[in-house]
């Protein structure tokens, strides 16, 4: 037999497959057994679901470098050209080695772990120089790691090789039928395999949150995974304007205590967060169109901030922002980035440690933009979706889910049935596109100049049907609501196209007691206060129940001359106060501009560098800000183990 002789496929080539699996199984194992105490005590059926979604995570992995193999080996198949035979040869070795180097990452993870408590990505190519110089004192007190990932390594490389002339025998080969149906086969599991399931959306890391848990995410979620998915996404820089952390957190401190007027101990709360509802269409000060008249007219009955920001610009950004203070600075949306498993202080988390029942509504299919993942990473622990809504597709919008109207009337009714305290997040659907009305009310809506304005008066109307219903409960009176919207959407006003007016979407808090005293408020507030001036109101006291906050956001109660707010724009980050604006690349590395806004906020006056009081005040909380934000991210630290 020639020593070019290649028969890999197909048996060989499946038990190679195999081969791959268990490697990448096993070192789950590890990555498990190493970290038990870290990870936390999880339930058999906890396990269960982390294996098996890491089994996913580990076929994809196994999928993307395999598929390519697959295709080689058929065009390889019962030829004689040297050339191709050699090619074939040395991409099968070039796949060998890329698996190794994966599993060397695999393991290392079981150490590297405890100290980032996040699965490694590529932004380990900015710590790499200290990996470098640390080498030998690593490999000595880690000595297990080169150790296990050898013996991986040599059990792959006896499959390779036992596997190489697997199926030499003529007899064995495959005919051209049989061929024709293994190819069609391989493409289809492959193709499933890429798509990690039958699920709407192909896996991401955002999936292993719907696990609830980010460490129990980090169990299931592969590091091979994360390597390949972070070559695609956004690294954020470290960021060393000062020297250490400590110092810009120095900056950025809050007074201590307690300043909401009131106390609402033990008041349920709904956050209600209306798809695309922005300032300019609540007819702000008399100047745009108010297709939202409800929900205007409620804020005239709440405290409500005509300066209110969102954090983003799309629904999946605007979660973590309210839920757990976390501004969307990093350039894409968080729960999809390589930081989605950092460790976080959330409004369900904080409230379910004080009894409360924890609920989240969204009438879109499960897993449409991840909310129910963000729901659970967040610590609510219900969810209510399209699937559990009781009368299943009868109020079916044809494409994205339940129209607004009925299901929010299914949300007052479950809430209902929930012990009280109870805390529930609502996300409407319908004012988003392609802007769907149920066909008995369009002629009763106004048209407007586009289609999202109707399906955005819709939205407002479905919100005062809930307040109806909701008005007839028991719990209402005892009930703080906060509604919002997610991001803005297709402004037409020059006024609302501005870098910083396009994020302004209202903020208010309805408190039908009258406890909490309306008035419309000028203070500068975003997306992130929300979850801290929750805690303030409520009375909660953080240090009993060691309640570690993001500096992002802060209580609205709070002295004005402390409100402050960030947010980014393509690759630029923007921090505010008051009517000053600090601008710098998301890097640090240009030269800061001061951006003056006009009297009504929305304008933007001149642009100019910073005057010397100005950096020793507001640009070096600007800077504090995103030297906080960037590292926190990176070194996973945002709260104490």
């Amino acid at each position: 037999m020639s020593a070019l002789t290649r028969r890999v496929f197909p048996r060989g080539f499946l038990l190679r497959i195999f081969g791959l699996m268990v490697a990448y199984a096993l070192a789950r194992i590890f990555f498990f057994q190493f970290n038990k105490n870290t990870l936390g005590i999880h339930s058999t059926h906890e396990l269960f679901q982390a294996f098996a979604l890491g089994f996913r995570f580990d076929a994809w992995v196994v999928a993307a470098t395999m598929l390519p193999m697959f295709f080689l080996e058929i065009a390889a198949w019962k030829r004689k050209s040297i050339i191709l035979l050699r090619f074939t040869s040395g991409f099968s070795a070039f796949i060998f080695t890329l698996h190794s180097v994966f599993l060397f990452f695999e393991i290392s993870d079981c150490e590297y772990f405890r100290f980032t408590g996040r699965r490694t990505t590529l932004g380990i190519l900015n710590v790499s120089s200290d990996a470098f110089q640390q080498g030998f004192q690593l490999l000595t007190n880690f000595w297990h790691v080169p150790v296990l990932t050898l013996s991986l390594v040599m059990g792959l490389l006896i499959v390779w090789q036992k596997t190489r002339t697997f199926e030499a025998s003529d007899e064995l080969s495959l005919g051209k039928a049989r061929l024709f149906f293994t190819t069609l086969a391989g493409i289809v599991v492959g193709v499933l395999a890429l798509r990690g399931g039958l699920q709407t959306k192909p896996i991401a890391p955002a999936h292993a949150m719907q696990l609830g848990d980010s460490q129990l995410a980090a169990l299931a979620l592969s590091t091979s995974f994360q390597l390949t998915h972070s070559a695609e996404n956004q690294n954020l820089p470290r960021i060393n304007f000062f020297e250490s952390d400590a110092a810009a957190q120095k900056i950025l401190e809050l007074p201590h205590g307690r300043f909401a007027p009131v106390s609402l101990n033990g008041y349920n709360v709904v956050v209600l967060v209306v798809e695309s509802l922005s300032q300019e269409y609540m007819g702000y000060q008399g100047m745009t169109a108010n297709y939202a008249p409800f929900i205007t007219e409620l804020a005239s009955r709440s405290l409500s901030f005509e300066r209110a920001h969102a954090n983003g610009r799309q629904s999946i950004e605007a979660l973590p922002s309210m839920l757990a203070s976390v501004p969307s600075l990093i350039g894409e949306p968080f729960i999809t980035s390589q930081y989605g498993a950092v460790r976080l202080s959330s409004l369900g988390h904080t409230l379910t440690k004080l009894g409360y029942t924890t609920a989240f509504f969204h009438g879109a299919k499960n897993g449409s933009m991840h909310i129910d993942s963000m729901a659970k990473l967040f610590g609510f622990n219900q969810y209510y979706g399209r699937f559990e809504y009781p009368l299943g597709d009868k109020d079916f919008d044809g494409s994205w889910g339940i129209f607004d109207e009925p299901f929010l009337n299914f949300s007052v009714e479950k809430m209902s049935e929930f012990k009280e305290p109870f805390a529930a997040g609502i996300f409407t659907l319908s004012s988003h596109n392609p802007f769907r009305v149920p066909e008995h009310l369009k002629e009763s809506l106004p048209a407007g100049r586009q289609p999202f304005h109707r399906s955005l008066a819709y939205a407002d109307y479905s919100v005062r049907k809930f307040f109806e219903e909701a008005e007839k409960k028991p719990w209402y009176k005892k009930t703080l609501f906060v509604i919002t919207g997610d991001h803005t959407a297709e402004l037409e006003s020059d006024l609302f196209k501005k870098e910083q007016s396009i994020f302004r979407v209202p903020i208010l808090f309805f408190d039908p007691s009258g406890r909490l005293q309306a008035k419309q408020s000028k203070r500068l507030v975003h997306h992130a206060d929300i979850f801290p001036t929750l805690v303030d109101l409520l009375g909660i006291d953080s240090q009993a129940i060691d309640l570690q906050q993001l500096p992002f956001g802060q209580s609205v109660f709070l002295p004005d001359q402390y409100a402050r707010i960030a947010n980014r724009s393509g690759d630029w980050f923007w921090y505010q106060e008051g009517s000053t604006v600090v601008s710098l690349p998301k890097d640090g590395s240009a030269e800061v501009e001061i951006i003056d806004m006009q009297e009504n906020s929305l304008s933007v006056g001149n642009k100019r560098f910073p005057r010397a009081d100005e950096n020793e005040s507001i640009v070096l909380r600007a800077k504090a800000y995103l030297q906080l934000f960037n590292n926190g991210m990176l070194t996973n630290s945002f709260v104490r183990q």
